[in-house]
């Protein structure tokens, strides 16, 4: 995963709409012009089938899995109990627990290598608290309750450990019940709930040494209501010192998807629990598998190469806590876990083997992504000269996924039950590493691996945005297979950059696009339109660009880490995004080539439409506010509109927050809500807005809003940002536009003084200012709204047309096909589209988006079709 925070956190607190750049501009005051032309748009899309372009790899679409946001565990790895192994609030190695200045924990560096001229940890990226510690974790997910007079205490231990991997265990001291359904009931919540379902068998595993303790034990699943869905009478234990496994099937015979797990224990005595398993039934019923109906959202994309396990996860936040796959390749009672970079542990359940064998079951290469002696603190680095232990630690892997059973780590494969090599293809040397010295470090491990395995591919890491030509001059051209650029963009970005990678200079090596997304709200349709033309111009450049895949994958709606997400679920129910679906429609009709394709698109753009013209308005967050004196002045300086505040009549009243005007003064009095607003009735298309504001408590400072739509999007001057630390031009244009530029002045604004807002609107800049000082400026461009590229498919004989209309209103497309003898008079017309450009499939409507399969009638060398409003379009027509 990409280091880099999303857009919204790099201008702002991060509470707002995702930005689609930093900032944005607007048009003049008075009744708006209708932007929206009565032309129908048409497109004229001219194919040449005797002039074939790059070949389309069949490597080009593949996945990235990644522990962030729960996506292994409490996600596709179907183990239900969280924090089994109690092993939650272990510190990572390599890290020590300091105080912060508010009393809070924070983690640090025990060490740092000598010559650093730094002595405590310093996160790079602040705003994820990834160096954040919170003590309560030691128990989380579990809990003691009481009945029947039956009393019970709970605390970790480190005595008597049940093995190696497992440095501590539940110490429990229970006290007999005097009710005969008096108990003392361990429970577990699970990941935000255990989804029980009628029917359906659990297959339970835990240990317990039971010490003094004499009494009976009981395991249930039991719905939030208290009702018994499974249970299993374990009977009586005896008191001893040696710790025992036990195990039995839970048959479920009701459903609920916020369950709990729950021993009962009735007796007394001390005893201790420890590695505590409940697994539903699995993908392809492997045990220590995987859950079902993730995985086969990862089967029907038919990825053609996995991405695992990282990210920043692969990097550590020491050299002792980074990834280790040697732990991972034994029974999951033996592996002992790490603290990831995401905030909190990973039991490693879905570990490098499981890796290994999920690519076998989807017929998906594989990629390992290599710890390379670089972690996320920038200086924490290993030495050159000892890189050694960790190269061979790589090279060891890769013996495990290919050596042969009388290999040392072939033999450990075997033991693990799978004798036969697994399809490992691809190594990746660490993750988004900045330094130039990253170059040495790829150049070492390269030239390890080709000494051993030269058929494998061995990637270089680039950072989140770009290529790292530093690093990639100190490695040399011809010494790099593949380097992996990063390509997290805001909404609307692929649309002024649709030629990005055809003015890549073509070097040795290849691109693989390791993370990518498009942010837009949750990953809405607008995001996903962009995906499509991001694919397209990948598709495009097949000669350079070899592979691709999505980024972030997984999250688990309880603990989002990141905007965007392909899938998401919680624990009894999932959906994908729309991105889901534009990626699996491209891969199933992926061409072998791309064909010489020209586009033309009417009526162009007018040159003199303000593209900036929307609702103003004024507000704050969580902040009491007070304005006066709002002019707005035209290109000549004339005063165009005034308002003293004798009242609202010029406002779309009462807005959301408490306003009110008072000699003079409008004032805006919740001093909770986050954001109030209160939108002018006319609106806004270019000009100079002055106001005074003044600020009289709270956390931030004034908000001026432009380009808007209303309270739903907008563009704002955001005066007193992110708890009061900066000001600067934030918020979501509409989708017809692209913005650059930005910038910020630090600082915050002071409690009851009175200041000079002004908002300078061009027909495409806007300029906010504080006290006649440039706080920020951005400009504005019209986006195309139309993009399409083509290819052919050899074996069928199909000419495939990509299309996306970002158009309210639908697009007469005109289809020529030159270069070719007969045209079959029926095709295929799929279709992806949404009503609006922020809808997004959810937990609740799941299928809000999805392909259609409709017949393409009337095809012949030339050829209309209609291509819906806000969609997403491929067309198949025979042709030969």
């Amino acid at each position: 995963m990409n280091h880099a925070p999303s857009l919204a956190n790099l201008t702002g607190s991060g509470r707002f709409p995702r930005l689609g750049a930093c900032a944005m501009a607007m048009a003049g005051f008075g009744a708006l012009s209708g932007a929206a032309t009565a032309e129908i748009p048409r497109a004229s899309i001219q194919v040449n089938l005797s002039q074939p372009k790059a070949p389309v790899p069949p490597t080009l679409y593949g996945i990235f899995m990644e522990e962030i946001s729960h996506a292994f565990d409490g996600g596709i790895y179907a183990e239900l109990i969280q924090n089994r192994s109690f092993e939650e609030g272990v510190l990572p190695q390599g890290m020590k627990l300091v105080k912060k200045d508010d009393g809070n924990l924070k983690m640090e560096l025990a060490k740092l290598p000598p010559g650093v001229p730094k002595d405590k940890w310093d996160i790079p990226w602040p705003w994820f608290n990834n160096c954040g510690w919170q003590p309560a974790r030691d128990l989380l997910g579990w809990t003691l309750e009481t009945t029947g007079g039956a009393t019970g205490e709970m605390k970790l231990t480190e005595a008597n450990p049940m093995n190696a991997a497992s440095s501590r265990s539940l110490a429990l001291t229970v006290g007999a019940p005097t009710a005969a359904s008096g108990r003392a009931a361990l429970v577990n919540s699970g990941y935000w709930g255990i989804a029980v379902r009628t029917g359906t068998s659990y297959a339970l595993k835990w240990y317990v040494r039971p010490g003094t303790f004499e009494g009976t034990v009981t395991a249930t699943l039991e719905g939030k209501d208290g009702k018994v869905l499974g249970q299993h009478e374990f009977g009586t234990l005896a008191p001893g010192d040696r710790w025992q496994r036990l195990t039995a099937t839970l048959a479920a015979t009701g459903t609920d998807p916020q369950a709990r797990f729950v021993l009962s224990f009735r007796g007394k005595g001390n005893l201790q629990v420890d590695w505590v398993s409940l697994f539903p039934p699995t993908y392809k019923n492997r045990p220590n598998g995987l859950r079902v109906d993730l995985a086969q959202h990862l089967e029907q994309l038919k990825p053609s190469f996995i991405r695992y396990p990282g990210g920043c996860y692969v990097e550590g936040l020491s050299w002792e806590s980074a990834p280790d796959w040697r732990t991972m390749v034994c029974p999951p009672e033996d592996r002992p876990g790490q603290w990831g970079y995401w905030q909190y542990r990973s039991t490693d359940g879905f570990g490098y083997h499981e890796f290994l064998q999920f690519c076998e079951d989807l017929g998906s290469d594989a990629m390992y992504v290599a710890f390379c002696g670089m972690t996320v603190h920038p200086d924490n680095n290993m030495p050159l000269d000892q890189l050694g232990p960790v190269i061979q630690q790589t090279l060891d892997a890769i013996e495990y996924a290919l050596g042969p059973v009388a290999s040392k780590w072939g033999a450990v494969r075997a033991k693990m039950g799978h004798p036969q090599p697994f399809p490992l293809k691809y190594i990746e040397i660490g993750n988004e590493h900045p330094p130039a010295l990253y170059g040495d470090y790829y150049q070492k491990f390269r030239a390890a691996i080709k000494a051993k395995y030269p058929d494998l591919v061995v990637i270089m890491s680039m950072y989140w945005s770009g290529l790292n030509p530093q690093a990639i001059a100190r490695a040399g051209d011809d010494a790099i297979d593949v380097v992996d650029e990063h390509s997290y963009k805001p909404s609307g970005w692929i649309r002024n950059n649709f030629d990005y990678f055809d003015k890549y200079p073509r070097k040795p090596w290849k691109i693989y696009v390791g993370e990518y997304a498009h942010h837009h709200g949750g990953g809405d349709w607008s995001a996903a339109m962009d995906d499509s033309v991001y694919l397209m111009m990948l598709e495009r450049n097949g000669d350079l660009v070899k592979m691709a895949s999505y980024a972030p994958l997984f999250v688990n709606v309880n603990n989002r880490s990141w905007g965007v997400n392909l899938i998401e679920f919680d624990a009894s129910r999932s959906f994908v995004h729309a991105s889901y679906h534009v990626q699996k429609t491209y891969a199933e009709n992926r061409p072998d080539v791309n064909l010489a394709t020209t586009v033309e698109v009417s009526p162009k753009p007018d040159p003199k439409l303000p593209l900036l013209a929307g609702k103003f308005g004024l507000g704050s967050w969580s902040t009491l506010t007070e304005f006066k004196e709002l002019r707005i002045y035209d290109g000549n300086n004339q005063v165009v509109f005034s308002d003293d505040f004798a009242n609202l009549q010029h406002w779309d009243a009462p807005g959301l927050g408490q306003w009110k005007t008072e000699h003079g003064v409008l004032k805006q009095s919740d001093p909770n809500r986050g954001p109030t607003s209160l939108f002018l009735k006319t609106e806004l298309k270019s000009g100079r807005v002055t106001v005074k504001a003044r600020r009289v408590g709270g956390n931030e400072g004034f908000l001026m809003f432009f380009h808007a739509a209303g309270p739903e999007r907008y563009m704002f001057c955001n005066y007193g940002a992110a708890g009061n630390h900066f000001s600067a031009i934030q918020g979501t244009p509409s989708d017809v536009i692209a913005t650059k530029g930005g910038g910020d002045l630090q600082g915050p604004i002071e409690n009851e003084r009175w200041y000079d807002l002004t908002l300078d609107l061009t027909r495409n800049t806007a300029e906010m200012l504080l006290d006649g000082k440039r706080v920020s400026k951005i400009e504005a461009d019209a986006l195309p709204a139309f993009f399409a590229t083509a290819g052919y498919q050899q074996q069928n004989k199909t000419v495939l047309v990509k299309a996306t209309n970002y158009h309210p209103t639908p697009l007469l497309a005109e289809i020529s096909l030159d270069g070719v003898a007969n045209v079959a008079a029926t095709g295929q017309h799929l279709v992806i589209r949404a009503d609006k450009a922020e809808d997004e499939n959810t937990l609740e409507q799941p299928n809000r988006i999805v392909p259609q399969v409709l017949p393409l009638g009337n095809c012949a060398k030339r050829f209309q079709v209609t291509l819906p409003p806000h969609s997403v379009n491929v067309l198949r027509i025979q042709a030969n």
